[in-house]
Formats: structure tokens, sequence, C-alpha cells
């Protein structure tokens, strides 16, 4: 797991890393930090990690969830069938923009892997984007599995 990725809300007495890829990624930071693991919400537009239990994700053992409008439908970058949802996707929008050989904006982007998302709405593809957009381009919330991890204090 690659630690540059992650994002660090510093309290009085502890740490909330957020950011993760993967449910493993969680749980092994978890016991080389001494961290405890907690869900979070970055609800009503805030930047800052809040308890929060709404997406269930230590019991379905999910680094995040999106909150939407339930008009729209979330397909996560582990379902099945999300690539080949993905790469139809990318055909379609060479096609309508006529180009032969544009950027795969889907692998291209720098984008981890499992932080890829597909918004549908009336069962036409919304927005393909990350995680981390979502709060921001469609005003959603974002549900994250996060380690607490208490401050060391030195004497």
């Amino acid at each position: 797991m690659e630690d540059s990725r992650l994002q660090k809300y510093r309290y009085e007495d502890y740490t909330v890393v957020t950011n993760f890829e993967t449910y493993q990624d969680i749980t092994d930071y978890a016991a080389a930090h001494n961290g405890e693991l907690i869900e979070v919400g970055f609800t009503d537009g805030s930047d800052n990690p809040m308890p929060n239990t709404t997406g269930n994700l230590i019991a379905e053992k999910k680094p995040f969830r999106v909150g939407l409008d339930p008009e729209y439908k979330v397909y996560y970058s582990s379902d099945e069938g999300f690539q080949e949802m993905a790469e139809n996707i990318l055909e379609e929008m060479k096609e309508k923009e006529n180009d032969i050989a544009p950027e795969d904006w889907i692998s291209d982007q720098n984008i981890a892997t499992g932080d890829r998302i597909i918004i549908v709405k009336d069962g036409e593809v919304n927005t393909v984007t990350t995680r981390e957009r979502i709060k921001f381009l469609m005003r959603g919330n974002l549900y994250e599995l996060a380690v607490k991890v208490p401050e060391v204090l030195e004497d």
C-alpha cells in the first residue's frame, strides 16, 4: 500500500486516516499503527470526516461508499462487470468524439483502481468519477472506513 495516497486528519489526541484502496490495506494499517477501524462520513459538503456508520462499511468490508439521491445507481470498481461496463463506456465515448485513439481516461488518470465509480441515472451513464470528486461534483456524501490512530505522547 502506498502511504502517499492516504489522507490524515489530526485532532487533539488522535489522527483519522482515510483514502485506503482496499479493506485489507485498512486492517494492515490499523495493526501496524495500533489503530482502530472506524466509519466516517464526509457529509453536507464537509471536508473533515465525522463519525458516521451510514455506509455499513465494517460489516460489508468495503473501503468506501457514496451516498447520492435515490434516482442514481452507483457501480463500484469492485462490482462484478465493472471493467466491462467501463470499457463499453470508453468505446461509446470514442465513437461520439470520433476519436480513434483517445486517452484511456479510466486507466490513465493516475487513479487508484479501487477508487473508480460509475454513476447511472435513468439507465444512462451520468458520469464516471472517483470517490473524492463525488463530494464536489454531485454534492454527494462519501462514507469511508478509516483508521483512528491515538497520538503517541512523548516523554
